[in-house]
């Protein structure tokens, strides 16, 4: 019997050592793993889920000339009129190899790949554009488009719509600009946000159907023309000639009262004037 339990003691013996030194090989393994992990993600080579942003940085990018801008999912873009055209690149550097700016057919397309985020903050990449001219901006990016200073272009362009363009999933971003333009065009049909200053000549709005707003009542427009499907409100600064049909919820408040007045009124949607 004492022989036997000598037997069991040793048995144990052997069990207990194997199982500190098994449990002593995983915490070196997992520390070193952990280190690893830690290391990788504070590189462009990291897993996008867990990668850090690295020191911004700045580059300026070639690309050919273009005259319209389409900006997707993850980017922001501020718009400067000058004489030479430059395309400037804000972001981490260790986000750099996934965010691009290319021109197809004289379009500039400006898109950040680097979808999946657990710890990083949003907002890192902006582009910095500088153009002597410009016709169209489409937002697919749920972050803002912004303009520094006044831009002055004969006709302009803003979409965020997904019916032309399906590839432009993304239409809740946001336009901030200051305008002094002969025509200015709108198109939205999600959940879109403008805010508009300065001057046109005509102003056209299409809200297609969503719950887009459209603050423009300090951007003194001559002629205004309406099409609103939407469920939120317009705000204009008419001064000759307003016209279109409301078809939806959302009210259209007028903060002049042009001479010519021809608006429809289809549905629960209203012509407010503000006075």
């Amino acid at each position: 019997m004492s022989e036997l339990r000598n037997k069991c003691r040793t048995k144990n013996n052997f069990l207990n050592g194997g199982l500190g030194l098994f449990v002593s090989y995983f915490k070196k393994a997992l520390s070193i793993s952990i280190v690893l992990f830690i290391t990788s993600c504070d590189s462009e080579n990291g897993s996008d889920c867990f990668q850090d942003t690295g020191q911004i940085v700045k580059e300026e990018v070639e690309v050919q000339d273009f005259t319209t801008i389409t900006v997707f999912e993850n980017v922001t873009l501020v718009v400067k009129q000058g004489i030479t055209q430059k395309v400037e690149i804000e972001t981490g550097e260790n986000l750099r190899n996934e965010v691009a700016a290319v021109v197809e057919d004289g379009r500039l397309l400006l898109t950040d790949t680097n979808d999946c985020n657990y710890v990083r903050d949003y907002g890192t990449t902006i582009v910095y554009v500088t153009t002597p001219s410009l016709t169209e901006i489409r937002s697919s990016t749920g972050f803002p488009i912004r303009s520094d200073g006044v831009l002055n272009f004969e006709r302009l362009s803003l979409l965020s719509e997904s019916f032309s363009n399906p590839k432009a999933e993304t239409t809740d971003g946001e336009f901030d600009l200051a305008l002094s333009v002969t025509s200015l065009s709108i198109t939205v049909n999600g959940i879109a946000y403008l805010k508009l200053k300065g001057s046109a000549e005509s102003l056209n709005v299409n809200i297609a159907a969503g719950d887009s707003r459209i603050e423009a009542q300090e951007l003194i427009a001559q002629h205004v023309n309406l099409n609103h499907r939407g469920s939120n409100d317009i705000l204009i600064n008419p001064q000759s000639r307003l016209s279109g049909v409301l078809r939806g919820t959302g009210d259209v408040l007028s903060y002049t009262r042009p001479a010519e007045v021809d608006v429809e009124e289809l549905y629960n949607g209203r012509l407010i004037f503000v006075e």
